[in-house]
């Protein structure tokens, strides 16, 4: 007979060993639930991790678009961006929304970019502009509204005087704006169009008419006190003009008749040879029919023209299929007591048809640019002539379209406000 001292033995042993399998199996079901939080917490710091790649990619591409200045050129920074930051996509949409995170974990971020030229208008002018007889203007554009564009015909820093009519049409060529799309309109309140007031025929300025969406002349017609086309178009500063001029050929201006020595003609003889023209001083273009003498192949490439520290003249119709800078200098002596008289006074077109003629009309009220004619550039013109005066006559219609500015255009590039969630 076993004695109860050795049943009670047994009885302890098996309660210890049905409290070790107990604890053993809390253990277990604990070690189950920290290997569970464990892999939480691994795939939340690689979702993270996937989320700060996403956004490295980004800013990575916005910084790129910054640092090259146009899409284009920034697109093969993109691959960079991608190795870098090992995602798998980084691309930029039709409607200019970026797109950047990593297949594997399908985690993707989305923004859009906001993109718009630091300066836009078909005409850009720093003077007092005149504009006599009847002008169509196919616009720059600076934005969009909704399906439809904030259209800028001319900007201006001071005022425009008209004596006639401006219609602005609907763009129809290459713009600013990197979003348009062909056939848009412009909003009704950036489309100016002087006949809908009742009369062709005005005599109206933008002193007394302030420009509105409004009003008689509408908000493509842009008032800016304060910009400067120089640096965004030769993106580089006024003190380094001499650096600057390096990437164009140079000549002198002319005010001589004489076919050889017209300056018109020695602006075509330079352009068979560079895209890029700089003239020094005074420039009569006159009826400027040499720079249709290039050649087909020169007539049509884009084209550069920049007149420093002269006046202008010319009283011809011709197409140029460039950009025209008028620039002078504000420390120059121009205005300063007779030297802008005695200046067109030595202008043969000035002086054409006995002194009956516009550029003579027209001359007074610190004039350095007249048009006595319809000579149109199409990539735009650009008056950087602080306190001049720039005058238009006879009328035109400007068709204005990039594609024959052989520099690309500067972009301004930021986040477009509410793309994203920035709580």
């Amino acid at each position: 007979m076993r004695s109860k001292y050795h049943q009670s033995g047994m009885t302890t042993l098996l309660i210890t060993s049905m409290l070790l399998i107990v604890s053993l199996l809390f253990s277990l079901a604990s070690y189950k639930n920290l290997f569970y939080q464990i892999k939480r917490t691994q795939n939340e710091v690689l979702a993270r991790q996937a989320h700060w790649a996403a956004e490295g990619g980004l800013e990575c591409g916005f910084s790129a678009l910054h640092q090259k200045g146009n899409i284009s050129d920034a697109l093969p920074s993109f691959d960079n961006c991608k190795n870098k930051l090992s995602i798998s996509k980084l691309t930029l949409n039709s409607e200019n929304i970026i797109k950047s995170g990593d297949a594997l974990s399908d985690n993707y971020l989305n923004k859009k970019i906001k993109i718009s030229s630091g300066i836009t208008g078909a005409i850009q002018s720093r003077s007092d502009l005149k504009l006599i007889g009847s002008y169509n203007i196919s616009p720059d554009v600076e934005d969009k509204v909704g399906n439809k564009y904030k259209c800028i015909a001319i900007r201006f820093s001071k005022e425009i005087h008209v004596q006639g009519s401006v219609s602005v049409i609907n763009p129809t060529g290459n713009v600013s704006y990197d979003g348009f799309l062909s056939g848009g309109e412009c909003l009704n309140q950036y489309k100016t169009n002087t006949s809908i007031s009742g009369s062709w025929d005005i005599d109206k300025s933008t002193s007394t008419d302030n420009p509105s969406g409004s009003g008689l002349f509408k908000l493509d017609l842009a008032r800016d006190t304060s910009f400067d086309p120089f640096e965004p178009f030769f993106k580089d500063v006024v003190s380094n003009i001499s650096e600057i001029k390096k990437d164009y050929n140079v000549i002198s201006g002319s005010k001589s008749s004489n076919d050889e020595e017209r300056c018109d003609y020695l602006i075509s003889e330079e352009f068979k040879i560079s895209d890029k023209v700089w003239v020094e001083g005074d420039c009569d273009l006159l009826d400027a029919t040499k720079l249709n003498d290039m050649g087909e192949s020169n007539i049509n490439k884009p084209k550069i023209l920049v007149i420093e520290d002269g006046i202008v003249a010319t009283w011809g119709t011709t197409i140029f299929k460039g950009v025209l800078y008028h620039y002078i200098n504000k420390s120059s002596n121009i205005y300063q007591g007779s030297e802008l008289q005695n200046r067109w006074e030595l202008m043969p077109s000035y002086n054409v048809n006995g002194g009956n003629n516009s550029v003579k009309i027209n001359h007074v009220y610190n004039s350095v640019y007249i048009n006595g004619g319809s000579f149109l550039p199409t990539g735009g013109m650009i008056f950087d002539t602080l306190n001049g005066h720039t005058t238009l006559t006879t009328g035109m219609t400007l068709t204005f379209t990039t594609d024959v500015n052989p520099n690309p255009i500067e972009k301004n590039f930021s986040w477009q406000e509410g793309s994203w969630n920035d709580l």
